[in-house]
């Protein structure tokens, strides 16, 4: 019976399959599991072996050298040398290494194993945490080899040093466009967390209350939090200064919370004044179930279907400039009762058709008075002021469209 996974990595000798002895033979897979340095990645169809190694199937190999070769640095070389190819192990995460870093090999099965039962192919791991930082884990060939000041760096960091890694460009390269950057840093785990970390300070933290986190302050130890975090708000100057998130400062975060307490500053801090004496609890002092959604700007699109906000108590809207609402259709307000202006206002709002009607009737009173004025005489004959002020009133009254103050966009009922 074949033998796969590590059995066969240790019967390799014993494989009778020339190219795969020799594969294992030159990275010395002795061991249960083997390392190699990245020399490329295939990412997309510009890499020069895209087609002859399966196209889209190619996505994500890697070209690597055996990482005891310290002499030349490969990843500069231009020449095809026949590199050893190796394909990431999982097929639903994709965590492709740089180039330099080095990363964890086994043989595993290929899709030759159809036809012949003995097809094996390398297959990666994941990469060798040698920085034991989440940015990058790629190391030079020849430390001191050039640029002396930037590789002391890394001898200085592996020998405990909390130096943190300069720009290496021209001592390590990364690939065709990755830059190494100084201002990222490690999160901090506390007892029991998972954690996520990609290389751009975009990270996943499955944690918990307890210990020192700056959200345990209140609440039962053990109670979940979950927090998702795209971009470093701060800068430090040690890049291996391990630190927590930040919603204050970080680019974009969301929160789930069970019953921690964030101490979230708010944009608008206008108190909850419509609310009276019923305010909301403010944002920094609220410990419970709760999601917080904290970035520059929030855009929620709804393509094919509503919006809908639902609360067991309020929605609130609180904005430092204003709130507008913008749109080609109706603007529906259906409420027990509706305020304006204040959370204690008591005057109610005047009914437009209505008012118009019973202002047009005391307007055809009043025409109906000044009609009868602009006559009007005593026995020593008229009455001269009187009839000429009932005429120019009655000119005015007559110009009054009251019509005029109803709106056509606005109703009420």
């Amino acid at each position: 019976m074949s033998k796969f996974g590590f059995a066969a990595i240790n019967d390799g000798s014993k494989a009778a399959l020339s190219g795969n002895s020799q594969i294992l033979d030159s990275l010395r897979l002795s061991k249960v599991v083997a390392t190699g340095r990245v020399v490329s990645v295939i990412l997309d169809d510009n890499h020069p072996r895209y087609k002859e190694l399966g196209g889209p199937k190619a996505i994500g190999a890697v070209e690597l050298v055996d990482i005891s070769e310290a002499s030349t640095d490969y990843s500069n070389t231009k020449e095809n040398q026949n590199y050893i190819t190796a394909y990431p192990l999982f097929p639903g995460t994709k965590n492709y290494p740089l180039v330099n870093e080095v990363i964890y090999l086994i043989s595993q099965p290929s899709k030759q194993i159809q036809n012949k039962t003995t097809a094996f192919s390398l297959y990666y791991i994941s990469v060798v945490n040698l920085w034991n930082h989440p940015h990058h884990n790629a190391i030079p060939y020849s430390a001191g080899s050039s640029i002396p000041q930037n590789s002391k760096n890394y001898q200085d960091t592996a020998a405990g040093s909390t130096n943190k890694l300069t720009d290496s460009s021209g001592i390590i390269k990364f690939g065709n466009y990755f830059k190494e950057r100084q201002d990222i840093n490690p999160l901090k785990p506390f007892e029991g967390d998972y954690i996520i970390e990609g290389r751009f300070s975009n990270t996943i933290r499955l944690g918990s209350t307890g210990g020192t986190s700056p959200w345990s302050s209140v609440g039962e130890q053990g109670s979940p939090i979950m927090i998702l975090r795209n971009g470093q708000g701060n800068t430090y100057s040690n890049a291996w200064e391990l630190i927590t998130e930040d919603i204050n400062t970080d680019a974009s975060s969301i929160y789930l919370t069970s019953n921690q307490k964030i101490n979230l500053t708010p944009s608008a801090t206008n108190s909850y004044l419509s609310y009276g004496n019923s305010k909301p609890e403010q944002a920094n002092s609220f410990a419970g179930n709760q999601i917080i959604i904290s970035s520059g700007r929030l855009f929620f699109n709804s393509q094919n279907d509503h919006i809908l906000l639902s609360s067991a108590k309020s929605i609130n809207l609180n904005a430092q400039t204003s709130i507008n609402f913008d749109t080609t259709g109706d603007v529906i307000i259906q409420a027990g009762k509706v305020k304006l202006g204040s959370q204690s206002a008591t005057e109610p709002v005047l009914l437009g058709d209505t008012t118009v009607t019973q202002l047009q009737e005391m307007l055809d009173i009043i025409k109906d008075l000044l009609l009868a004025a602009s006559t009007a005489a005593t026995a020593g004959g008229p009455v001269a002021n009187l009839n000429k002020k009932a005429v120019s009133l009655l000119t005015r009254a007559n110009r009054i469209n009251l019509n005029l103050t109803k709106s056509t966009r606005t109703f009420t009922i």
